[in-house]
């Protein structure tokens, strides 16, 4: 990932997976999709294509299209059904970073949620890369 020494105009694409996983695995971007999750969480429409919009608006600027709505519902679908099965994965997925999971929240769901942020933060539209 760049040194955020310098600003870049240009977002030139790379095939190297080393910032892909440190955007994915660091703990500072894990809580950062956890945070980014809750707030999803907290949209006052439950639909899971609303509130892939209300993310993708706030990490884009743009809506979700139809395709990429697809995907991230079948991301969503396959990890919730797996920290439902599993909870003592999803406490370990919510238990990266200082900040507190809000009270009232499904672990499941804020688990499953966080995995589709990471995948959000991570796309090309969102990293700016040197």
């Amino acid at each position: 990932m760049p040194s955020r020494e310098e600003c870049t105009n240009e977002r030139p694409r790379s095939n190297t997976p080393l910032q892909a996983l440190a955007l994915l695995n660091d703990p500072t971007y894990v809580e950062a999709a956890k945070a980014f999750a809750v707030r999803i969480l907290q949209q006052p429409d439950a639909a899971t294509a609303a509130r892939l919009d209300f993310a993708f608006r706030e990490a884009v600027g743009r809506p979700a299209t139809a395709a990429e709505v697809q995907i991230l519902t079948k991301l969503y679908d396959k990890h919730l059904a797996e920290f439902s099965a599993d909870p003592a994965r999803a406490a370990e997925v919510l238990a990266n970073g200082d900040s507190p999971v809000p009270a009232g929240l499904d672990a499941a769901q804020l688990a499953a949620w966080t995995s589709v942020a990471r995948a959000i933060l991570n796309l090309h539209e969102v990293v700016t890369r040197n």
